[in-house]
């Protein structure tokens, strides 16, 4: 409590209402601003960077006119910095979003929306190819660093995989960093492999786990098809967008969100 009253006296970042008797009552709002501050401090930033950083996205969602606030307004500025070719401001957009925020607060709420917003406008006709191939190689790079500085020379072994004819990574390789960051050793295999080839080189490695991450539609029926001929099909899960139910291939799904991934993948390095 006595953060919080320094927090609000010398930031000004929490407005609670006070009771006729004084005291105070804090509000939704306050409550997100305080486990946001908190989350940041606990990356070791410094409380007042921190403050700066929160006022200038809220400060942001305020006069984008976008709906969701200011990680909406980010992930609107970021597809429009890509379709219009501005690398230098992609980059810029992409670079704020992955100090101000958690990795998968980033990935989920600006990375993720910015490039749906790209293959909906695909879908709809618009030649947005080459915004979606700036944007995807560009957060590739810092994931690949971040899955770098992240490697460890202990832990469950982890492969990761897009099946064949999977062309979109992004969502895999970010699921391989919050991995390598709880302690697994991750081989990122990247898009359109065989899974044959994994499921071999995942026995000789002695994996726990091997994950197919299925994007394009029906991408999961087949990769399904595919795992249960192998000859060590009980080390697979399915994950990403296109994953079923669990039930509907009878093996493991880990989603649909990244943290529901990364629950899955705790469990499963405790068993």
């Amino acid at each position: 409590m006595d953060t919080l009253r320094a927090w609000e006296r010398r930031y000004g970042v929490l407005r609670p209402q006070r009771t006729d008797g004084g005291q105070r009552r804090y509000g939704e709002q306050d409550i997100e601003r305080v486990l946001w501050l908190a989350a940041r401090v606990a990356e070791g930033q410094r409380i007042s960077d921190a403050v700066a950083t929160l006022s200038a996205l809220e400060h942001e969602g305020e006069h984008a006119g976008a709906g969701g606030g200011p990680t909406a307004a980010m992930a609107a500025r970021l597809a429009a910095a890509a379709r219009q070719g501005d690398a230098p401001r992609m980059e810029m957009e992409l670079d704020r979003a992955f100090t101000a925020l958690p990795l998968m607060q980033a990935m989920e709420m600006v990375v993720f929306p910015a490039l749906a917003d790209l293959g909906q406008r695909w879908a709809e006709g618009e030649q947005v190819v080459v915004a979606e191939h700036m944007l995807s190689s560009a957060t590739e790079r810092r994931l690949a660093g971040r899955l770098a500085a992240a490697r460890r020379p202990r832990g469950p072994i982890g492969m990761i995989a897009c099946p064949s004819g999977e062309r979109h990574a992004v969502g895999a390789l970010c699921l391989a960093v919050v991995m390598a960051q709880d302690g697994w050793r991750v081989s990122f295999l990247g898009a359109d492999t065989p899974l044959a080839e994994v499921d071999a080189l995942a026995e000789a490695r002695r994996a726990q786990a091997c994950v197919a991450v299925c994007t394009l539609p029906g991408s999961a029926r087949a990769a399904a098809a595919t795992i249960a001929e192998l000859p060590h099909a009980r080390m697979w899960v399915l994950a990403g967008p296109d994953a079923p139910d669990p039930e509907a291939h009878q093996m493991p799904v880990w989603g649909p969100s990244l943290d529901d991934a990364r629950a899955a993948a705790a469990a499963r390095a405790a068993e």
